[in-house]
């Protein structure tokens, strides 16, 4: 009777056999849908480098309360798999009508091109469970290289390297393309570590916008003003400082000069008063050491000159008469107004 088997349970294989040309890789359970029988698969890799025509097994077969339910030899006839090939999982061990709840499997023997070898000698490695990645890295993994059977951290071993999708590469099989979800090994490690490295950057941006917020400061505010002390500070950095001017032989001697004219006005240096002078305009005056008559001093000339000039008897004079003659004019023009108002109008 023809029936359908569907997929009840698949576990991957726990250990690698070092150095053996042919690696267990998992155990599939499967369900007949008219009698409700188990069928217990097995599905194998060649990794060696030549042919495999045939494979002798031993299996034990368990139910859940570890009792035997099937142990027995299982002969794998007329193959032809090529190195890197899987077979075995169209194939069922055993069928039967208890659920069985775990598989031991060891090597016995492999026909590699009709020679004979022996695999009980191979030591078994027992491997580590590969690392689940969180669902949102691995949803990002499987839509990015279109495999949606990456759900694991890929990762190198001593003795082989995992892929994404939980797969084991011993080393003798010298393989970059994984043989179960056919996904290249370099490219799904540099994806992922840029999906990674994304995830970092994003989390450190989002960290510094609620350390902004915490200070009290505008994130965007935080990040513009940031952003303007770069730029200001690369236009400091930039900025052309003019050079001083050089100092002509004309500029010197008007230095020169004015310094003259200081050492003249002023002959201890002092432009200025000093502080305890509670006058604070600036005068031009002689410091005669003798003359203590300190509100003496000399109008209209500076005050170094020794000798009178004309012009300054001259102006002497006019400040002398001035103000009487202007009186006088005043009264003759109040007068004229007087007998032009009075007497003409």
């Amino acid at each position: 009777m023809d029936q359908n088997f569907s997929l009840m349970a698949q576990s991957r294989a726990n250990y690698y056999t070092a150095g053996s040309p042919v690696q267990f890789v998992r155990v599939e359970l499967l369900k007949g849908d008219v009698t409700g029988e188990v069928a217990v698969c097995l599905t194998f890799k060649n990794v060696g480098t030549e042919p495999l025509t045939g494979l002798v097994i031993h299996f034990k077969c368990k139910d859940a309360s570890g009792e035997v339910l099937c142990e027995d030899d299982f002969y794998y006839e007329q193959l032809e798999v090529q190195p890197g090939e899987m077979f075995g999982a169209d194939d069922a061990v055993f069928v039967s009508d208890t659920p069985v709840s775990s598989v031991e499997v060891e090597q016995d023997r492999a026909f590699l091109n009709g020679r004979g070898v022996d695999l009980r000698g191979y030591k078994r490695v027992r491997l580590q469970t590969p690392r689940i990645l969180p669902g949102s890295i691995a949803r990002m993994l499987q839509s990015r290289t279109g495999n949606n059977l990456l759900t694991c951290v890929p990762q190198d071993t001593e003795n082989g390297w995992f892929c994404a999708c939980g797969a084991f590469h011993p080393n003798e099989e010298a393989a970059t393309v994984c043989s179960e979800c056919g996904g290249d090994r370099a490219y799904i490690k540099a994806t992922l570590t840029r999906i990674l490295e994304e995830a970092r950057q994003a989390a450190e941006q989002q960290q510094k916008e609620i350390n902004a917020v915490a200070n009290g400061v505008d994130p965007a505010a935080a990040t513009a003003a940031a952003a303007q002390a770069a730029i200001n500070s690369q236009e400091a950095t930039a900025e052309f400082t003019p050079p001083e001017p050089e100092e002509t032989e004309e500029d010197e001697e008007e230095t020169n000069a004015e310094l003259e004219r200081v050492r003249r006005y002023a002959p201890k240096g002092r432009l200025f008063d000093d502080e305890e002078d509670e006058d604070e305009s600036t005068r031009m005056f002689d410091e005669d050491e003798d003359d203590e008559d300190d509100d003496s001093f000399q109008r209209g000339r500076y005050a170094d000159d020794e000798e009178e000039s004309e012009d300054d008897v001259m102006a002497e004079r006019i400040i002398h008469w001035a103000p009487p003659i202007t009186a006088v004019v005043c009264a003759l023009i109040i007068a004229v107004s007087l007998i032009y108002h009075f007497v003409i109008a």
